[in-house]
């Protein structure tokens, strides 16, 4: 067993990961895939075939519906908290130098397409000692994090330490460039893996390539890295899964998969919807009581006349009728709906018929427990790899990470506006929960403070409600 070798769990879900990926990349990669979705039909050649899987749409509900989630998570900026000195390095988190919210953007798209991604938090391995912070910073030392797809965390591994169970591996496969050292224009991607286990304890990285004997064998490449931070070698793996429902190794199913697999149900029932419109839809002429002469040609038009001999010659074309397509046309719209009752929520305007509101407060009531669940757990490790960055990057003081849950907008009428400030002008509440309100009502900028209020209000015209004397005195 190598060291590409395939974690038991990896194999058991990666037929699901397929289908979540491709059905969210859309119509190209569907098609792309061509008998894995959609079967051919009995005695079809691969012209007539490649002809049925053009004129089958894919209607991307899945696409639609992870956009969507991702933009109630992201309705308003995550919460963070770090150390003073560790708040410049947030504009360039990653060896690509993306922010940390791209960052955590990509991160919960990742989570919503397949249950489940990785970060690693990394620092580059110095082999002199006693390198201090200063030194660091003049030679532009940071922490790094780096992403990885569910795909790349091939194998891993927990055993139980001191009565605690510790990430002991995690193999990760990478893509690099390869550059053809005869011809400076030709490339090619190979693959590598990064191997982070602990060894007596202690944290360590290696690199597996290709052999460059064989080309098959992956084989190490340097020497056995083994990062430190403040001079001390590390005690644990700082690799943090995340997920949708909690933050362990082990994937769970997909957040979307029913609806994945619905939605490529509904591309073959279209497929055949499509198949039998261009068949049906397509006149057929025909003719009898005419025996056709060698050579003879027919031709159809408003420039042609049809003249045929024979009394009992007949001509007409072939007409569909029957509910045959009405079966398949009834079983999208089924299914349409069944996809919006899974979460493309997207898909109900276009319907005529507006939804019950009991029926649009259960959907938004299970969307937001998917996302209070998501949001917590992604929060919970987003913290974690946060804090090791900071720790590396020299940071004291506390830091915290924590996804938006306030999912749908707040609505208050006048008469419910007017309600609270006449109970805070009577003293039946403060004025700092009357600030609360109108910030959760989305009336005051969510990233307004009170006292940023009381200095706009101080430096403020006087209004109305001054001059009539409400001060908010009872």
């Amino acid at each position: 067993m190598g060291v590409e070798t395939t974690n038991p769990e990896y194999d058991k879900f990666a037929s699901k990961w397929k289908r979540c990926r491709d059905a969210a990349e859309g119509q190209d990669a569907i098609h792309e895939a061509g008998e894995l979705y959609l079967p051919r039909l009995k005695d079809q050649d691969w012209d007539d075939y490649s002809a049925y899987k053009t004129r089958a749409g894919f209607f991307n509900a899945t696409w639609r519906t992870i956009a969507g989630l991702q933009g109630m998570l992201f309705r308003k900026p995550p919460v963070v908290t770090v150390p003073a000195s560790v708040e410049p390095l947030l504009d360039s988190v990653s060896e690509d130098a993306q922010p940390l919210q791209i960052f955590a953007l990509e991160a919960v798209e990742e989570c919503l397409t397949v249950g489940r991604a990785g970060i690693l938090v990394d620092y580059p391995v110095v082999a002199e000692e006693g390198v201090t912070q200063a030194d660091a910073i003049l030679r532009n030392l940071r922490p790094t994090l780096s992403l990885y797809e569910t795909e790349s965390i091939v194998n891993w591994k927990k055993e139980t330490i001191t009565s605690q169970e510790v990430l002991t591996r995690v193999v990760l496969k990478e893509d690099r460039t390869v550059v053809d050292p005869d011809d400076e224009f030709s490339e090619k991607i190979e693959p590598i893996y990064r191997v982070l286990d602990l060894v007596s304890g202690v944290y360590r990285v290696r690199l597996f390539v290709l052999s460059s004997a064989d080309g098959e064998q992956f084989v190490q490449e340097g020497e056995d890295l083994f990062p430190k931070m403040n001079n001390q070698p590390l005690d644990f793996i700082p690799f943090y899964f995340l997920g949708v429902d909690d933050a362990e190794a082990c994937p769970d199913d997909p957040p979307l998969i029913d609806l994945v697999d619905l939605n490529l149900s509904h591309y073959r029932t279209n497929a055949d919807y499509e198949h039998g419109c261009h068949f049906t839809g397509l006149p057929t002429g025909w003719i009898t009581g005419h025996t056709m002469e060698q050579g003879e040609k027919i031709y159809l038009g408003s420039q042609n006349m049809l003249v045929f001999p024979s009394p009992d010659t007949k001509v007409g074309f072939l007409e569909f009728s029957g509910a045959g397509l009405k079966c398949l046309s009834d079983n999208l719209e089924r299914k349409e709906r069944q996809m919006a009752i899974l979460g493309a929520r997207m898909l109900e305007s276009q319907k005529k018929a507006a939804e019950a509101t009991d029926t649009a407060m259960l959907h938004r009531a299970g969307e937001a427990s998917l996302l209070a669940s998501m949001a917590q757990s992604i929060s919970i490790s987003m913290q974690k790899a946060l804090q090791v960055f900071s720790d590396w990057a020299g940071g004291s003081g506390e830091v915290n990470f924590e996804l938006n849950r306030d999912f749908f907008p707040t609505t208050m009428d006048s008469a419910q506006l007017m309600a609270l400030v006449q109970s805070w002008q009577y003293g039946a509440i403060s004025k700092e929960t009357l600030f609360e309100n109108l910030k959760q009502a989305e009336i005051v900028s969510d990233n307004k403070t009170f006292e940023d209020q009381e200095v706009e209000i101080a430096n403020a015209a006087p209004t109305l409600a001054s001059g009539m004397g409400l001060t908010g005195q009872a």
